[in-house]
């Protein structure tokens, strides 16, 4: 160990597909990362005297002061990245993508910054193709690797929001040759990585490569896709699925409302898709019927409405679960 060296824990924050974003969607970008992370930092009780943080244009690299337990940045300090992260970028065309690498080693600190080989592999493990190709088969907007010892010492353990099996290993190419890191995607129970049938063969929406996704312009970063104005209004096939690709939607959909509840609404949709989610958008028109099933029978007029169904008309919104109906019109 270097004279003046240190035992921390080290941490480096990548962005997904850094490059492509231009310089103003960048700028955005980059107060979102530092704001979701400082707010992480102090949920997980990680004082700004207590953290050394260098700018990378496209994340950080950071070194915690020992005090602070390695486990609580492996459990408090990510579960909460993760959900500040999803509220976020439930607003954007384009989400936030991150990789987050985690060691413990020595560290150097002089007038420049920080250095040291621990410092150069964790560095090296957030920004690896592994990594990068764990991301993105996952489909998911987070992914945490962890150095061979970090794992051997703390994650192996578990911890508070830390669960051992989440987590699986994979042999890494490096430049100082092959290791073996650790892999987590939050909100999946057991990652895919390198050697899994069907790991090379991309999600058909996952993004591709450094650049995955395209420049990413003004009109993305505030969550709208690009040429699309504020007040454009959205062909029917504009929107995505809740569980996944587009695809078209015709006649009637039983939408059960709550477990044990006895209520649905039954979902006639013509002319174009159905999104369903919790809180709901139904493009049409639409009819909600009276609750007697997908397969429900009663008088209906001539354009196939029921007796005592509602008409949303073209182009309405509605929102709410269950009888907490409204047609989300300002």
């Amino acid at each position: 160990m270097a004279d003046g060296a240190v035992y921390k824990t080290l941490m480096s924050v990548d962005t997904r597909g850094s490059g492509g974003y231009l310089d103003g969607a960048k700028k955005r970008m980059r107060a979102r990362i530092y704001d979701l992370a400082h707010a992480s930092f102090e949920a997980a009780g990680v004082a700004r005297s207590m953290l050394h943080l260098e700018d990378r244009g496209d994340g950080f690299i950071a070194a915690v002061d020992a005090r602070i337990p390695p486990v609580r940045l492996l459990g408090t300090w990510l579960a909460e990245v993760h959900q500040r992260q999803r509220t976020g970028n439930e607003d954007l065309a384009r989400p936030l993508g991150l990789r987050v690498g985690l060691h413990v080693g020595p560290v150097t600190h002089d007038e420049e910054g920080l250095s040291g080989h621990a410092m150069d592999l964790v560095c090296r493990l957030a920004d690896s193709e592994v990594t990068r190709t764990v991301l993105d088969r996952s489909g998911r907007d987070l992914v945490l690797v962890v150095s061979e010892s970090l794992h051997h010492e703390i994650v192996r353990h578990g911890g508070r929001f830390v669960e051992p099996s989440a987590y699986r290993p994979a042999r890494v190419e490096l430049k100082e040759g092959p290791v073996t890191a650790w892999f987590h995607v939050p909100g999946e129970a057991r990652p895919a990585v390198p050697g899994d049938e069907g790991f090379d063969t991309l999600p058909v929406d996952a993004p591709s490569g450094e650049h995955g996704g395209g420049a990413s312009t003004g009109a993305e970063a505030e969550g709208r896709p690009p040429g699309r104005g504020p007040g454009h209004a959205e062909a029917p096939g504009d929107r995505p699925f809740a569980d996944g690709p587009a695809r078209q939607a015709a006649g009637k959909e039983a939408w059960p409302v709550g477990a044990g509840s006895g209520a649905h609404w039954d979902i006639t949709v013509q002319g174009g898709p159905s999104v369903v989610q919790d809180r709901a958008t139904f493009q049409g028109p639409v009819h909600f019927g009276g609750g007697t099933g997908a397969a429900g029978r009663g008088d209906g007029d001539a354009d196939g409405r029921r007796s005592g169904d509602r008409a949303a008309p073209p182009g309405t919104r509605l929102e709410g679960h269950g009888d907490d109906l409204t047609d989300g019109r300002r």
